[in-house]
């Protein structure tokens, strides 16, 4: 912003208050242009953030849809896995097992909301709408972690069949195996349960953030 010095020379008061009043104008009409330029930008800034965030929280959701499937999978393939597994440590072995752990997770996305903060949108958005997402992130997050978790956990479960000759015969099971087994699937089980129970406050996150 340049203020360039009068033409002509300031003869009287009247000259200096003149040339004072329109440099002011001036001023104020350049920095009002200048605030609203920057109003503008912001309220694109934040318009771009929120529609990206939608497009993200919708796509999230749908992968939210694809985990619950994948734990009620995994619990059925366990409750059959105990099963079987009690009825071998009671002595009543089936004459080829059948046992399977298989857990699938997609990991959900953040892109859109570590973009929007670090490009500053965040800082423009409404006070509700900043606490509304940062919740239902950090629960995403937390969901998130647990669901990996669980899925290196599960892998480990069926250990005692990688060692077997052949992992359908009961006889190549010793009791500690058997047990081994059995409080591995137990454990993966009620930590799926929970999972299940954390994940009912995320899909309320989702659908309440659509609804904007």
């Amino acid at each position: 912003m340049d203020v360039h010095p009068p033409h002509a020379p300031i003869h009287s008061w009247q000259d200096f208050l003149v040339h004072l009043f329109t440099i002011t104008i001036g001023l104020l009409i350049a920095l009002a242009l200048e605030a609203g330029a920057e109003s503008l930008h912001h309220r694109q800034l934040v318009a771009e953030a929120r529609e990206n965030l939608r497009r993200e929280i919708a796509a999230n959701h749908k992968i939210y849809g694809d985990n619950v499937s994948e734990i009620k999978g995994a619990r059925d393939l366990l409750a059959r896995d105990i099963d079987q597994l009690r009825d071998l440590r009671a002595g009543r072995a089936p004459q080829q097992l059948d046992l399977h752990w298989k857990f699938g997770w997609n990991g959900y996305s953040n892109a859109a909301w570590n973009t929007a903060r670090d490009s500053g949108a965040v800082s423009y958005m409404q006070l509700d709408t900043i606490e509304g997402y940062s919740g239902l992130y950090m629960q995403q997050a937390y969901v998130n972690d647990a669901g990996l978790s669980i899925l290196l956990d599960e892998t480990k479960a069926g250990a005692a069949l990688r060692i077997a000759r052949d992992r359908k015969d009961p006889k190549e099971f010793e009791p500690i195996d058997i047990q081994s087994m059995l409080t591995a699937s137990a454990e993966i089980d009620a930590r799926l349960e929970t999972l299940q129970s954390l994940m009912k406050s995320l899909d309320d996150d989702y659908v309440e953030a659509l609804k904007e």
